[in-house]
């Protein structure tokens, strides 16, 4: 009888580990924080190995940034604008982008890597597609995007390793 107590404990187990999320290595942190320059709101939330982070820049500039952290990693930043700019060329979304991240790379030490992702951006530009994705190096890709309506018009950056 006593051999069935190890036989239930291990399909106990084995009902646990089924339901449960995959063990995580890294959770999302912050990338920004309330009091930075050029920040007028901010909230971040995190939920298991994602998050949303939120930022009103003093720009006008909605930037949502949605983070999956697990064995792989990856970043969507959102910048919104009122306005429709469906009539702007899929080149000035490209040089959005990479103008965007260096604006960000500014505000603060902890920001200045973005930097480093707007000079990939920039040395690849011309052969990137909008909405396609790019592989940069070996395993990491970027993508930019637009969504645009007559109200307000969002330029998507997404970054996967």
């Amino acid at each position: 009888m006593h051999k069935s107590i190890p036989i239930a404990s291990f399909f106990a187990f084995l009902l646990l580990s089924c339901n449960s999320q995959p063990k995580c290595q890294y959770k999302p942190e912050p990338i920004f924080e309330a009091n930075l320059p050029h920040v007028v709101q901010y909230n971040f939330e995190k939920q298991g190995n994602q998050s949303l982070e939120s930022l009103l820049l003093d720009t006008n500039v909605l930037l949502e940034i949605s983070q999956e952290v697990c064995n792989q990693t990856r970043q969507e930043y959102r910048f919104t604008v009122q306005g429709d700019f469906s009539r702007f060329p899929d080149s000035l979304w490209m040089k959005e982008a990479v103008r965007q991240l260096v604006f960000l790379s500014t505000f603060s030490p902890k920001q200045a890597p973005l930097k480093a992702w707007a000079d990939v951006l920039e040395a690849q530009r011309s052969q990137m597609r909008l909405g396609q994705d790019a592989e940069i190096q070996p395993g990491v890709k970027v993508r930019v995007d637009r969504i645009v309506s007559p109200e307000e018009s969002t330029l998507l950056l997404v970054l996967s390793q």
